[in-house]
């Protein structure tokens, strides 16, 4: 395993998420590898006591989660914004769980327009207008738990550090440069989406992305 080619990877594909409005690639091969790579670093343990080198990599860790993190919460919302307007997405481009996520949300999608076109233009029997919804099969909640799946197998170490770390969380103000798609900030909350001049306080972790690649600069406050 080459850590650092494998954390640039893991970098430039979060960047790539975050910039691009369509999804990235990120077939089920890939994700076991960065699966892989945030399950060693998480439970590597260092040899000899050094509290510089712990700190250090400590907050190396910290980044990693954030990054793996991150990016599938970014995907997570595009797939659903897809499946909201019946975009279709490439299914051999997703992990299963993504794939379960848009195929069950354009199945209720497209079951609740038949709905209400019928109850609009009277093409569903009166009778049927209160008929209790089905009841979940055994497959339906397969389903539903395979979708969790992915934010509890992914998100629980690193929400366990931001929870534990979040009044140590920095925060500066930008100015933004350009539109800039909304973010999930490091301390779980949302931001954005932002138009050219808009201004925000943002935790520090997110907001130095964003001025290193040019979509904001930092505001000192005096």
């Amino acid at each position: 395993m080459d850590l650092k080619t494998d954390y640039e990877n893991l970098y430039q594909h979060w960047v790539k998420e975050f910039l691009q409005s369509e999804l990235t690639k990120l077939n089920q091969e890939l994700f076991n590898h960065y699966k892989k790579f945030v399950s060693f670093i998480n439970n590597y343990k260092e040899g000899q006591k050094d509290d510089l080198k712990e700190k250090i990599f400590e907050s190396y860790k910290a980044n990693i989660d954030y990054l793996f993190n991150d990016l599938l919460k970014i995907r997570e919302r595009k797939i659903i914004n897809c499946a909201l307007v019946l975009k279709e997405i490439d299914l051999n481009d997703v992990i299963e769980p993504e794939k379960l996520l848009y195929q069950n949300l354009i199945s209720s999608i497209k079951g609740y327009k038949k709905v209400k076109a019928g109850a609009i233009y009277g093409e569903i029997d009166s009778s049927e207008d209160l008929k209790p919804l089905e009841t979940k099969s055994d497959e339906k909640i397969k389903v539903e738990n395979a979708t969790l799946s992915i934010k509890e197998d992914v998100s629980v170490i690193s929400d366990k550090f931001i929870l534990e770390k979040k009044d140590e969380i920095e925060y500066i103000v930008v100015r933004f440069l350009k539109e800039t798609p909304p973010l999930v900030g490091i301390d779980l909350l949302n931001y954005g989406p932002f138009a050219e001049e808009d201004i925000a306080c943002l935790p520090y972790q997110n907001a130095i992305i964003l001025v290193n690649e040019k979509f904001a600069e930092k505001i000192e406050l005096s």
